[in-house]
């Protein structure tokens, strides 16, 4: 081998290391493999739900969907309950809910808690001072809809809601598609149709 040709492959070598290393000490996007982080993420809120640990997990398919084997865990709503509110009557999917709630993503390099792109309150939640919000269930995402149908008036839960049940695939507004939403839910009250809230 001449020494050009050398001269040549070492450059091509220290080249392909340089750019390799400049690759690699890159920081990823806010959103990079956001599908696959997405999916990770429902995947391990699952496995610790499932477990229930500590007891303070529930879980609930998608509304509407019949229990078999074959749903993943992108089908169910994973919901952490924080406190438990009293009484045992529960909305149902055309009723009008009060709530209080804080929507936001999974946690990522700027927002460790996830950012926040919806909410009813600001600060920590109160549910003595906060002003709730009145939401038709039946115009909710599914994911919403579904453990919404399950809580009873002073509940607060953190809800993990995985795409498939939120926005999907298009997403909606500051929410890219394959988001998972985290929302913390409390319930204060909800009519029936034709029954106004006090």
């Amino acid at each position: 081998m001449r020494l050009s040709d050398i001269k040549i492959l070492l450059f091509a070598l220290v080249a392909t290391l340089t750019f390799t290393a400049c690759d690699e000490t890159e920081e990823a996007g806010e959103f990079d493999n956001w599908q696959k982080r997405n999916e990770a993420y429902i995947d391990s809120i699952a496995k610790v739900a499932r477990a229930n640990a500590d007891g303070d997990w529930k879980i609930f398919l998608a509304y509407g969907l019949i229990d078999t084997l074959q749903w993943g865990n992108q089908y169910y709503v994973y919901c952490n309950v924080i406190e438990e509110g009293d009484g045992d009557e529960m909305p149902m999917f055309n009723d009008t809910v009060l709530v209080n709630y804080r929507g936001r993503l999974i946690p990522t390099k700027s927002y460790d808690l996830g950012y926040i792109f919806d909410e009813s309150f600001t600060g920590a939640l109160d549910p003595e001072t906060d002003v709730p919000t009145k939401l038709n269930l039946a115009g909710c995402v599914r994911g919403w809809t579904t453990a919404m149908t399950q809580m009873v008036r002073g509940d607060i839960w953190r809800v993990y809601i995985p795409s498939e049940l939120g926005y999907g695939q298009s997403g909606q507004g500051a929410i890219p598609g394959y988001s998972t939403l985290v929302f913390d839910m409390n319930l204060i009250d909800f009519e029936r149709i034709g029954t106004p809230i006090n």
